[in-house]
């Protein structure tokens, strides 16, 4: 099985202080036991960098990114202009929502992808459409 993974998720799992920090690392774990593979994006890492570096430390950044390299679980796709082009679409779309253009690009990847699930804490994957969120 193969499920998105968003900023909010890898910084509940990267902040021990996150009040996610307990259902992400649980979760995860049970994941990757099972098997799954997780997908996410450039964007979404380097939102999580921005978010770790202001908010934790820059040690914590780096590590995060180092961290993620060596995972094994976890597969960054690099967005692209066509998948720029599709978010942009979707962002314009949407302007009674607060979707953030990663956001936009994250959905656009998971379509395209075919994945309906979506390792996250915030429910803008539920507003847009056919994704779940988990865990739930």
């Amino acid at each position: 099985m193969k499920i998105f993974i968003d900023t909010g998720a890898f910084i509940a799992l990267t902040d021990a202080d996150d009040e996610n920090h307990m259902t992400a690392k649980t979760f995860y774990k049970n994941a990757t036991e099972k098997g799954t593979r997780f997908i996410t994006t450039n964007f979404v890492v380097c939102e999580t960098m921005n978010y770790l570096r202001a908010r934790v430390s820059h040690k914590v950044a780096v590590i995060f990114r180092e961290n993620l390299k060596k995972s094994g679980v976890i597969k960054m796709i690099n967005v692209t202009s066509p998948i720029e082009d599709v978010a942009f679409n979707v962002f314009k779309k949407y302007s009674d929502k607060d979707f953030s253009f990663t956001d936009c690009t994250s959905f656009s990847v998971m379509r395209s992808l075919k994945i309906n699930k979506a390792f996250a804490f915030d429910r803008h994957f539920e507003q847009y459409g056919d994704f779940i969120r988990l865990p739930q």
